[in-house]
């Protein structure tokens, strides 16, 4: 039974640094997202220098439109519209049909928090919180205690992407707004970018050098609100003892070195031992029976398994990683008490 089980864990994608196609689509889509009216390929070829350079235009509108298409099997559809002058035509990216068609009355809205609030407080669970941020993001009348976040809004996003990239491409120092459980929290933090790194495809970081601190260090991109360029050279040399290592590839949040690793043990119940191995996969740990048995250097990087499964566990050690769950939850709470 064991082995049927350890066969169906799916081993997680090893991380990569992006091939030069990736990073134009990357950068291209990031472009749409900062210009939701639309943009030209002269446009393009002036802010995307160096990927669409060609002497030939149509070389470059042709390259366009390939890239178009593979933006579209991804599901960011982009359609184009001549322009009065008839000499070059505006790409426009397309907007969730979704957002068009699905509207709530206020009977619905305030239905839909009442079952929510209800939901929360005889069982609190992580998705009903990220639930209720999502559907009352828009419209926040009927759920007035939460306010709405800068991460939320998707162009946003796309310029602190855009801007990361920009600096990755001149090496460039940034100073960015970054929080790690709430976004209320949020700190200051200058950096020297170096790469992009991603987990399974979907999840994306940045390792950055911390200029404060001296150290390398892998940032949450979503958790990034904001970004700034700065003037000035870059403090990190890729070379001798700061030159990059296997370890800053490291994208598991437990792993991350927030502090000195502490032994962490968790007794499982049957049914929830698999999905425990398969969040700790990337972290080296000892099975026995249903305990299991690793270190972490962040113990913050555990709360979103006992958020979303915390009747998985029967036990948890260290009492402070218990302590670091019930305060998480209390927070979450106290989002809603006021309601």
């Amino acid at each position: 039974m064991k082995e049927e089980l350890d066969k169906d864990i799916d081993q997680e994608i090893e991380p990569r640094e992006m091939n030069p196609t990736e990073y134009r689509l990357l950068t291209l889509l990031f472009n749409f997202f900062r210009f939701p009216d639309g943009i030209t390929l002269s446009s393009l070829r002036k802010i995307m220098e160096g990927f669409y350079d060609n002497e030939n235009r149509d070389s470059d509108r042709r390259k366009l439109s390939r890239d178009i298409e593979e933006l579209g099997a991804l599901g960011f559809h982009i359609k184009y519209y001549p322009q009065k002058n008839g000499k070059d035509f505006v790409y426009v990216l397309v907007k969730d049909p979704l957002s068009k068609t699905l509207e709530f009355t206020e009977e619905e809205l305030r239905e839909i928090s009442a079952l929510l609030l209800k939901g929360y407080s005889e069982a609190p669970k992580y998705e009903l919180y990220t639930a209720a941020r999502k559907i009352f993001a828009g419209d926040l009348e009927y759920f007035p205690e939460i306010a709405e976040s800068p991460e939320e809004n998707s162009e946003d996003l796309g310029e602190v992407a855009f801007q990361i990239l920009e600096a990755l491409k001149n090496h460039t120092p940034i100073r960015i707004k970054y929080y790690k459980t709430f976004p209320e929290d949020s700190y200051s933090k200058e950096a020297d970018p170096i790469r992009l790194i991603r987990k399974g495809g979907q999840d994306h970081y940045l390792l950055a050098y911390d200029r404060e601190e001296k150290t390398k260090k892998r940032f949450v991109l979503p958790k990034i609100l904001s970004v700034e360029l700065l003037q000035g050279d870059p403090l990190y040399q890729a070379r001798g003892a700061k030159k990059e290592t296997e370890e800053d590839l490291i994208i598991h949040a437990g792993l991350f070195p927030v502090h000195e690793p502490k032994n962490v043990e968790w007794i499982c119940k049957e049914e929830g031992l698999v999905k425990a191995k398969l969040f700790l996969t990337g972290i080296k740990y000892a099975e026995e029976k249903n305990k299991l048995s690793f270190q972490s250097t962040n113990l913050e990087g555990l709360l979103p398994f006992l958020w979303r499964w915390p009747d998985a566990i029967e036990t948890i050690l260290p009492e402070e990683l218990n302590h670091v769950f019930r305060n998480s939850v209390k927070q979450i709470s106290e989002l809603y008490e006021k309601v």
